[in-house]
Parts: C-alpha cells; sequence; structure tokens
C-alpha cells in the first residue's frame, strides 16, 4: 500500500474512534438521566436514656441574716432631778412594770399634795357658788334684780371651771410624782449601767441604759426578688419551710424559727427583700448583732431531679431532649433550685417520656432512634 493511502486511512480510523467514544459518553449520559436515584437511608443511632421520675426533694436553701431584738429600749427620765435610789445592773433580767431607778421625790412630792388641796379648796368654793345660785334663782324676779342673778351664775360657773382647773393640776402634779419611779417597759436583759446616786438626769440627757429582749428574738435576713416570687407561687409565704440557724461556730441552733413577715419593698441596689423570722431564746445563745446561715429546708412536691449536664443552658432558655416511643424532641424545662450537681425542674414531662443523656446533635427528620435504658435494655 502506498505511503499516501496508508496515511489517510490512519487518519479516517482516528476520526472513526473518536466519533466512537463521543457516542459512547452521551449514551451513558442519557442513560443516567433515565435512571431514578437511589437515596441513602440514614443510619440508625442508639441514645442512651433514663426514666422522667417524679419524687419529692428536700432542698436546703442557705441565707446570711443577723439578729435583732423584737423590743429595744433606750431608758430616759420623764422628768429632772437627781438619782436617790438605783436598782438595777447590768446584765440583769427584768420585767415589764419592774421598778429599776428612783428620781428624788421630795420635791414631786410637795407639788401634788398642793395641787390635791387646790382641789378640794375649788370644790368647796363651787360647793358655795353653787348653793348661792341655787337660792337666787329660787328667790323670783320680784326678791332679787336680775344683777345679781348673773352675778351669781358667772361665780358658779367660775368656780365649777376652777374646779376642774384644780384637778388637771393634780393630775399633772401626781403623773410627775409617779415618774420618778422608772420601770422596765418590756421583759428583757439591762445593758451597761453606770449610774450613781446623786447624779442630774433629765429627759433631753443621754440614756440611763438600754433593755433588750432576748427572748424570743428575731432573725432578719434576704432573699432574691426571684425566689421572693418562687415563694408566692407555692402559696403562703413559707408554709412548707422549716427555718433552721447555723451558728457561727458551725453548730446548727437547737429550735427552728417561726416566719412573721417580709419587707414591703425591694432593695434596689440587691434586688432583694428582708424576711422577718422569731426564735425562741431562753437561754440567750442567740445575741442582738450576730450573723447566722439562715436555713431554708423546703420539700418540693412532684419535683424532677436531673444532672445539670444534662441540661442545655441556651439564651431563651433551658432545654433536655427527650424520646417518647420513637419520637426525639427538644423540650424547655423550668429548673425550680441547684441540688448539689443536679438540677430540680418541676414535672411538665409526658408519660412515657425518657430523658437522654448524650450529647445530640442536629439529626434528620426520618433519623432512626434506638433507646438503650441505662441500667436495662436497647428497644
Amino acid at each position: 500500500m502506498p505511503k499516501q493511502e496508508e496515511k489517510t486511512y490512519g487518519w479516517l480510523l482516528a476520526v472513526v474512534l473518536v466519533l466512537a467514544l463521543l457516542a459512547g459518553y452521551y449514551a451513558l449520559k442519557e442513560t443516567q438521566k433515565a435512571k431514578p436515584q437511589t437515596v441513602t437511608a440514614a443510619k440508625e443511632i442508639t441514645l442512651r436514656v433514663v426514666p422522667v421520675k417524679a419524687e419529692d426533694v428536700d432542698i436546703q436553701k442557705s441565707y446570711i441574716g443577723y439578729v435583732t431584738p423584737i423590743n429595744e429600749v433606750s431608758v430616759l427620765p420623764y422628768i429632772n432631778g437627781f438619782l436617790d435610789k438605783i436598782m438595777v445592773s447590768g446584765g440583769q433580767d427584768v420585767s415589764q412594770g419592774e421598778t429599776l431607778v428612783v428620781i428624788k421625790q421630795d420635791e414631786y412630792k410637795a407639788n401634788m399634795d398642793a395641787a390635791r388641796a387646790s382641789v378640794i379648796q375649788a370644790e368647796a368654793n363651787f360647793a358655795n357658788a353653787k348653793s348661792y345660785y341655787d337660792r337666787i334663782k329660787k328667790a323670783g324676779a320680784k326678791a332679787v334684780s336680775k344683777t345679781e342673778v348673773d352675778s351669781a351664775k358667772a361665780s358658779y360657773l367660775s368656780s365649777q371651771a376652777a374646779v376642774a382647773q384644780a384637778k388637771a393640776n393634780f393630775a399633772l402634779a401626781k403623773v410627775n410624782y409617779d415618774y420618778t419611779e422608772i420601770q422596765a417597759p418590756v421583759n428583757g436583759t439591762v445593758g451597761e449601767v453606770s449610774l450613781t446616786k446623786g447624779d442630774y438626769v433629765s429627759p433631753g440627757g443621754q440614756a440611763l441604759f438600754k433593755i433588750i429582749q432576748y427572748n424570743p428574738i428575731r432573725v432578719v435576713f434576704s432573699i432574691t426578688d426571684k425566689d421572693y416570687l418562687d415563694e408566692l407561687a407555692q402559696g403562703k409565704l413559707f408554709a412548707q419551710d422549716e427555718i433552721r440557724l447555723r451558728l457561727s461556730n458551725g453548730n446548727i441552733y437547737a429550735k427552728p424559727g417561726q416566719y412573721r413577715y417580709v419587707d414591703n419593698e425591694i432593695d434596689r441596689q440587691t434586688n432583694s427583700i428582708a424576711v422577718y423570722a422569731d426564735f425562741e431564746n431562753e437561754d440567750k445563745t442567740l445575741v442582738a448583732n450576730a450573723y447566722v446561715d439562715v436555713l431554708l429546708n423546703k420539700t418540693y412536691k412532684n419535683g424532677v431531679l436531673v444532672r445539670q449536664n444534662y441540661v442545655s443552658r441556651e439564651a431563651d432558655g433551658n432545654y433536655v431532649y427527650v424520646v417518647n416511643g420513637s419520637q426525639l424532641s427538644k423540650v424547655k424545662v423550668d429548673i425550680v433550685a441547684p441540688v448539689k450537681n443536679d438540677y430540680l425542674l418541676k414535672n411538665n414531662f409526658k408519660r412515657g417520656d425518657y430523658l437522654v443523656i448524650d450529647k445530640v446533635s442536629k439529626m434528620s427528620p426520618d433519623q432512626k432512634i434506638r433507646i438503650e435504658i441505662v441500667g436495662g435494655e436497647k428497644k
């Protein structure tokens, strides 16, 4: 075969091969278009779960409080005078109405006696004026002039007023005399007493001493505005709470306290509100102005305890994952209080819910799930 023919034949063969390859390629593309796509099924995953268990949970909250007397009185004299008797000493327990100090009484007794005499004199004058006025009225207009009648009446009324004034002066004198004896206004314990017979005292001077009521005694502590609202949601404030105290030496005070009331406003700086509770204090273990830890023991009914790391804290709330049947759900939860390593949640769960304890990433809607109950079997 001539060389020119061989060359021409080679070119034709190459063209045929290229055309054959192109035809095969386009045929394959058309086949793929016509053939339906195969979707790979989502792989089944296993999630570890625990049953949601509702229970009554005892929790304890701690607050810093301080001890304050229910009644605290700085004793001052009501009158001026020199001390005559001092019948009290520092640290003494006194009862309401007990005489503690006597101011020299001579002057005040004399004033009272003089006021009493004035009453007697005024009453005698009044009796005479009344008798004369009664006779004038009976005499009639022909026997006495109108001027005499008017004069007798004026004398009668004046003497009547004098009796009232004299009695008022006597009452005041007696009050001042009674104030010469300074009595305990409340039951309590007397503080420092540094008085000496002959000291001059007056209402404008310093207090003679202070009396503090120690039994019962009051403890004040503050709770957050959130805790306050949570308490209100439970019903009556602190109705289910046991209020105990931990002293500075670490001991728990023997007797529980009794809730009295809360303050009438929130502290703006701390967003807290003061709570007042009273405690029996016969042995004076609780001393005024001492700091204590206030322990509130509360039983929450129908709560759910969940490990803190099972709860997802997000910007719009707190969530857990639950499985019910074969359905995985992200559920918003309400945290009542932390309890050691757990959270106490309100029981807003449904019957048959299981709590997922594994980390859950985003899954497709048709994701197949198998659960493994911790301590149980796979389902």
